[in-house]
């Protein structure tokens, strides 16, 4: 008799402890865990939206073709850097040469290695209106390797 008593407050005792202990301990962990990922979804869509004014006030201020034709070329060289910048892409090679005659103030090209995405996000970003290139041709090949993209792009003279 006396083992039962003993049984039934120690499960008594064990059932209070749940209910007082860990059922709370486990809604704060679960809200914990909501704000967290409420906080995280805020902190990427922050993050999204600096790199799209950055872009923007950059093409902004790259839109306008400098006088020069070392100019021109710096300038696109600048423009085909920045599409590249904050993406993991890899063996980049950027070449920019100017052009003496015609609407082309430039010619460039750009080559990445990198997963498909963060190749597509890079043409995503050279193919921008507010890039102020035109792309001539894209190819993104997936070979025996890793990926790779090549585009060529050309800045126009600004029309006078």
């Amino acid at each position: 008799m006396t083992r039962r008593i003993v049984g039934l407050v120690l499960l008594a005792a064990a059932l209070l402890l749940h209910v007082g202990l860990t059922l709370p301990a486990r809604r704060s962990r679960d809200a914990a865990r909501e704000q967290y990922a409420r906080q995280r979804e805020e902190r990427e869509r922050l993050r999204a939206e600096v790199a799209r004014l950055e872009r923007r006030s950059s093409a902004a201020a790259g839109a306008q073709v400098p006088a020069g034709e070392a100019s021109a070329a710096r300038a696109l060289r600048l423009s085909l850097l920045s599409a590249t910048r904050g993406i993991a892409v890899g063996d980049v090679v950027i070449a920019a040469e100017p052009e003496r005659r015609g609407a082309v103030a430039a010619r460039g090209r750009l080559s990445a290695a990198g997963s498909q995405a963060d190749l597509l996000r890079a043409a995503g970003r050279l193919a921008e209106p507010g890039s102020g290139l035109r792309l001539d041709r894209v190819l993104l090949s997936a070979g025996t390797g890793t990926p790779r993209l090549e585009a060529d792009t050309v800045l126009l003279r600004a029309s006078s």
